[in-house]
């Protein structure tokens, strides 16, 4: 598991981090910026500039593999979870299968027309990533919160790891606690230091 977490994290970080260098180096220079419903567009040039205009239609099959792939992963998780919350909040009993697989397959069913719906009306891919960022960092806050919380209340001692785990717990928990109070202040528009 220490294994599968560690590759996991290696090929997100440097995937992330290569396509934000790309972005940089070729958007920057020519003073693009994604946004509004040019977003696809704008990003598309990444590889259209450096490839040629056949490398448009590669970007447009990979972006809606990623984000195909990723709405097909969080529908099932996401629908789940929300039942999940419903039964904790005494809707429905976890217990009962029935009820249970009703309420997922509702949420299967409503989630991917919610989202088609908030775009639909909102019209800005880039607002809806800012407001996905701003739930994400909230999540990723209270997500930290119970892993403290489980790791002393519910975890077995013996899985706890070294103290190298530990350090790198400590230090990825104090990232994510500096990310989610700094990406707050962007989007309010308020500024750390003057």
């Amino acid at each position: 598991m220490y294994k599968d977490a560690f590759v996991s994290w290696v090929v997100y970080t440097f995937g992330t981090l290569a396509f934000y260098l790309m972005g940089a180096a070729v958007l920057n220079p020519q003073g693009l910026a994604p946004e509004g419903n040019g977003m696809i567009t704008t990003l598309s040039r990444i590889y259209t500039d450096t490839l040629g205009p056949w490398a448009s239609v590669l970007f447009l099959l990979g972006a809606i593999a990623v984000l195909g792939s990723t709405m097909w992963a969080a529908i099932p998780s996401w629908s789940r979870m929300y039942t999940n919350l419903l039964a904790t909040f005494g809707v429905l009993d976890w217990q009962d299968p029935v009820a249970r697989l009703r309420w997922i397959r509702v949420f299967t069913v409503v989630l991917p027309v919610l989202w088609a719906v908030c775009f639909l009306t909102i019209q800005s891919p880039v607002i809806m990533v800012q407001i996905g960022g701003i739930a994400t960092g909230i999540f990723l806050v209270a997500a930290v919160v119970a892993v403290w919380y489980l790791r002393r209340t519910e975890t077995d001692p013996r899985l706890h790891g070294g103290r190298g785990f530990a350090t790198l717990l400590v230090v990825s928990s104090v990232a994510i606690v500096l990310l989610g109070v700094y990406t707050l202040l962007q989007v309010f528009g308020l500024r750390i230091g003057g």
